[in-house]
């Protein structure tokens, strides 16, 4: 009896010593009850709409309370996993058994047991090793979670932490992922469908592997059938049910993938990645969908216009047989399904089955198409080694043979309607190809500074490089207007006599600078010489002002770009970004004040906290005591008055005039009131062991009183080819600028430009040529100057 009691203690000694040592380290009950706010959220990223652009996470989830479950899911899950959860309290002694013998023998976990509860203290537990130590730990925190939680938090843990393939953690997920639905749309098949994953999502992926995840549904259907959970009638209909998966299709990628991914970099940089992938994120960013479709339709017809003035690049491929060509014939039936040109706005590929001097036949599939001439007359062929551009050829058989894969669209009428062939009844298109030059819009509302389009580049899925905030380009004559403002802050005035003489270089310089027209003799007014973006006077203001004390005043408008302290920055030899550009651009639309674009308008946290709040006052999206909180805030960190009102107005009212008199004028027909600066810039590559010079960078930086818009144009390897020889800023840029903000100020309100003139400015009629007083039958110009107090008695009578 002794022996047997010593023995009975010696056992409880172990036991407890055992469980100490298996308990010890196990997470605490806190962290499995608080799993809902614990859990890894997924980080969403919107529109100003409120339409989603993108979303970001380590883990897919999407949290559904019990309750919000329905009953066949759970069944389901219960029948095929553990179909004596709530009867045993926690282990299933009889399955542990059978496991634990074959276990043993092995030395290792080769067979499971596990209990739903099990599962989930497993993945709570940091050591995820098939071990017999994680076993005894794994049933020990099973026996507490039942203990202390009970089954119902259980089982909601289980439903939204189990991983069920693609993504996709916890049943709403996968409900969402696998047939874009809510939980209470789930037929009972479908429900099947999600809990036959839980054992292996890759195996019986019905993405993957849809003929396995039909023959494991069948089996959950079965055990369900075997559970009493549902009759056999109701397995066989849902057998019978096919299996209709929704198409994946991320938003990321064709909303705006730019300003999504250059969010994403933003609150990376300020929150930090590991807050991005699990803090379930809510992005409120500030781009405006229809703002930034516009945005991306004119970057592409402005690129694809001055591509197809340089040239044909050949057709995408050719087919020599009859073989290859029925086979694409057979795929684009397929890709086009019987409609190929019912998009009248898509390019699509077709394959070319006749040509003659004047037409071609073209089919892209069970459909043909008549391209005419005249809409493939451009298509002579490229030159890189060349600048000309504008070539023509004369018979359609020049550039196509039967065979040829291009790209066409249908012709459109002035109505917008697809054009038909006058004769045959043929549907017209035109040729196109991908062009090779790239674009970019940027564009943002100056009061709020939020920007409302970004469009980086032509296509982000050819390129993910952004044009408008890691791109550093010259900027050509566009960076005039800095020292032109730095001059009139200076003192300079508007009729002071620049010298406009042929540029003398010095001693072993190569640079020799000419103007736009290449006229070089005579004085010009300090007016005409930005105006008319002359270069030789600009220059000798340049060095006039001062190079240091540009780069100081460029550096307070908000540039970090290196600008390098020589002459060339006069004629914008430096390169910029464009986010910087356009923020310097909107100290003159703003008044003289520096406001940073704004492309986070706020983030919120999955347990509400505020992390970014960029909000303007008057955003809709703000209520009343977020509008006076956003107030305060503005007024504690007021932008600073960089310019003074009187400097600000000056270079704004030259700008002005660059659009109505100057190198602008296409711009001036918006249909609202605007000011900005052109520029071009060209240099000396190396290509192919000879040193060329190119035209590489065309701009238009320009502002209303609303918004401040930059365009660019260029090749990214600035010595692909010169961008053409007679292309500027003018022929490229300026009007992409024109056509996208003419859209965009329809309907809207302008103020003029600049504003109400500031006191201490007056003005005055001089002589537009000489200065001085207007003579008879010369051209006259009204310029407005800066005075002090002081200077008062020697206005003239009428100021």
């Amino acid at each position: 009896m002794v022996l047997v009691i010593a023995a009975s203690l010696s056992l409880l000694f172990i036991g407890r010593a055992a469980y100490r040592y298996f308990a010890e380290g196990l997470p605490e009950l806190s962290t499995v009850e608080s799993y809902q706010a614990q859990a890894p959220g997924v980080t969403r990223i919107y529109a100003d709409d409120g339409t989603m652009l993108a979303e970001f996470a380590r883990e897919h989830r999407s949290y559904a309370r019990l309750e919000d479950i329905p009953e066949p899911l759970i069944a389901a899950f219960l029948s095929a996993e553990d179909r004596r959860f709530f009867t045993h309290a926690g282990l299933d002694y009889r399955g542990l058994a059978r496991a634990m013998r074959a276990n043993i023998r092995s030395g290792t976990v080769v067979q499971g047991g596990s209990t739903i509860t099990q599962q989930v203290a497993k993945s709570f537990l940091a050591d995820q090793d098939r071990t017999l130590e994680r076993k005894f730990r794994e049933a020990i925190l099973a026996l507490e979670m039942e203990a202390k939680l009970g089954k119902g938090p259980i089982l909601e843990i289980y439903l939204n932490k189990i991983f069920l393939g693609h993504g996709a953690y916890g049943v709403r997920a996968a409900a969402s992922r696998y047939f874009d639905k809510s939980l209470d749309e789930l037929t009972l098949a479908e429900s099947a469908m999600i809990a036959g994953l839980a054992q292996a999502p890759s195996r019986w992926s019905p993405v993957a592997n849809p003929d396995l995840a039909l023959r494991r549904r069948a089996v959950v259907l079965a055990d369900m059938v075997e559970a009493g959970a549902i009759t056999q009638e109701e397995a066989t209909a849902a057998n019978a049910e096919p299996l209709e998966l929704v198409e994946l299709r991320d938003p990321f990628r064709w909303r705006a993938p730019f300003y999504a991914e250059h969010a994403r970099r933003l609150v990376a940089s300020e929150l930090g990645e590991e807050a991005l992938l699990t803090d379930g994120l809510r992005i409120e960013t500030a781009v405006s969908l229809p703002v930034q479709r516009l945005a991306e339709a004119q970057v592409d017809e402005g690129t694809r216009r001055l591509d197809k003035r340089q040239g044909w690049r050949g057709a995408e491929a050719h087919l020599s047989t009859e073989a290859e060509r029925a086979a694409l014939r057979e795929r684009m039936t397929a890709e086009y399904a019987g409609r190929p040109f019912g998009d009248p706005s898509r390019w699509i590929l077709a394959q070319v089955t006749e040509v003659h001097r004047h037409y071609a036949r073209v089919e892209a599939g069970i459909r043909s198409a008549r391209l005419p001439f005249r809409q493939a007359i451009w298509a002579a062929p490229y030159d890189r080694r060349s600048g000309l551009n504008g070539e023509t050829i004369k018979e359609l058989d020049e550039a196509l043979e039967v065979g040829d894969v291009i790209w066409v669209r249908p012709l459109l009428d002035r109505e917008g309607e697809r054009r038909f062939d006058a004769d045959s009844g043929d549907l017209l298109v035109e040729l196109g190809q991908v062009p090779a030059v790239e674009g970019a819009l940027y564009s943002f509302d100056h009061h709020s500074a939020y920007v409302e389009a970004m469009a980086a580049g032509r296509d982000y899925d050819r390129s993910q490089y952004n044009r408008t905030t890691q791109a550093c380009r010259s900027p050509g004559s566009v960076f005039k207007a800095f020292y032109y403002a730095l001059a009139l802050d200076q003192g300079w005035h508007m009729d002071d006599i620049l010298e406009a003489k042929p540029w003398v270089p010095e001693p072993g310089e190569e640079w020799n600078p000419r103007n736009i027209d290449k006229t070089l003799d005579g004085q010009v007014l300090l007016r005409t010489a930005l105006i008319k973006s002359l270069n030789t006077p600009s220059i000798r203001l340049f060095l006039a002002v001062g190079i240091r004390e540009t780069i100081t005043f460029a550096r307070r408008l908000g540039f970090t770009t290196e600008l390098i302290a020589d002459k060339g920055l006069s004629l914008g030899a430096s390169c910029v970004r464009t986010d910087e550009l356009s923020a310097a651009f909107g100290v003159f639309a703003r008044g003289g004040s520096l406001q940073r674009p704004v492309y986070l308008r706020r983030v919120v946290d999955q347990r509400g906290a505020l992390r970014v709040d960029n909000r303007d006052p008057r955003d809709a999206g703000v209520d009343l005591a977020g509008r006076i909180d956003r107030m305060a805030a503005r007024v504690l960190d007021a932008p600073d008055q960089l310019l003074d009102h009187r400097t600000n107005f000056l270079i704004s009212r030259l700008l002005r005039e660059v659009v109505t008199s100057g190198t602008g004028a296409r711009a001036s027909s918006i249909g609202a009131p605007a000011a900005g600066k052109s520029g071009t810039s060209s240099g000396r590559y190396y290509r192919d062991g000879r040193l060329d010079d190119l035209t590489t960078d065309a701009w238009f930086v320009g502002y209303t009183s609303r918004h401040v818009t930059t365009a660019w144009v260029g090749f990214d390897d600035r010595s692909e080819r010169s961008l053409g020889d007679e292309e500027a800023s003018y022929t490229t840029a300026t009007p992409m600028w024109t056509r996208f903000m003419a859209a965009r100020v329809d309907g809207l309100e302008h103020a003029r430009i600049p504003g109400e003139t500031p006191e201490g400015v007056g003005k005055k009629l001089v002589d537009a040529t000489k200065g001085g007083d207007p003579r008879a039958g010369m051209p006259a110009a009204t310029i407005y100057f800066r005075w002090d107090l002081r200077d008062r008695e020697e206005l003239p009578p009428e100021l």
